[in-house]
């Protein structure tokens, strides 16, 4: 799931990031990768962390307000963020962009995705699960804290089930800390620093930024706090690259 919600005029003063539009053009040609990312959001920060980490040269791009002009769809017709260009190549999708570049640079990101197919496979299923079914629940327990739109069809997307939201958001809490606990902590974290070993890869960059967000709606368990801080100490890169998301919600924790 990519970082589409941001769209709304609502979010306007979260922005710092020059637009499209204001970015001199000789600044979108001076590095080898054009980012166009949503600066607070948890899978724009994936991305950057995948560059960041990576030591790859880019340069970053405000979407907010680009993704559906022409311009934009154009290149990205899904109308998401974040987004890439690079060598010709267009690409959205924040699970689909970590192994772009891992692939386009394997010198610099290559060991973020490494190994033979077995390898490949457990990442990817961390990956994917982060992205799908735990996102699922994150978002439908923290955006309306925060005041990101929901799709259409969930309930605090729902006007006439308003009196419901706080309900569904205490039940996607349940669930997502469960979750959390069941599938991270007491198993991909369980006798390993990271996800999928004791060396990062594309998996923590998708799971690790989303948890500043899950930290409004769950009291983050012991075991994730270690985690976050063992991303921010001993993955250089990672805690730059997601100052959006930490920063964002900083004042929203969950006592």
């Amino acid at each position: 799931m990519s970082s589409h919600f941001l769209t709304t005029s609502r979010h306007k003063n979260v922005f710092r990031l020059p637009s499209i539009s204001t970015l001199p053009t000789h600044a979108l040609t001076m590095s080898s990768v054009t980012f166009h990312a949503l600066p607070p959001s948890a899978n724009s920060s994936c991305t950057r962390c995948v560059l960041k980490c990576g030591g790859i040269d880019f340069e970053e791009v405000n979407a907010y307000g680009q993704t559906r002009t022409p311009e934009y769809l154009a290149k990205f017709p899904t109308n998401l963020a974040p987004a890439i260009e690079h060598d010709g190549a267009c690409v959205s999708e924040t699970n689909a962009i970590a192994r772009y570049l891992c692939g386009a640079f394997p010198d610099k990101a290559g060991k973020f995705y490494p190994g033979d197919a077995k390898s490949k496979a457990k990442v990817d299923m961390v990956t994917e699960y982060t992205g799908i079914t735990l996102y699922n629940y994150l978002a439908k327990a923290t955006y309306p804290t925060i005041g990101f739109p929901l799709y259409a069809g969930d309930v605090a997307a729902t006007e006439a089930l308003k009196d419901h939201v706080a309900g569904s958001q205490e039940a996607a809490a349940a669930e997502l800390l469960n979750l959390i606990n069941d599938k991270y902590v007491n198993n991909w974290l369980k006798d390993s620093t990271f996800l999928c070993g004791d060396e990062p890869t594309i998996a923590d960059f998708r799971f690790a930024p989303i948890m500043y967000f899950a930290r409004v709606a769950v009291v983050l368990p012991e075991r994730i706090v270690k985690y976050l801080d063992d991303m921010e100490t001993k993955v250089p890169g990672f805690k730059e690259a997601t100052e959006g998301p930490r920063g964002f919600t900083a004042d929203k924790v969950k006592a």
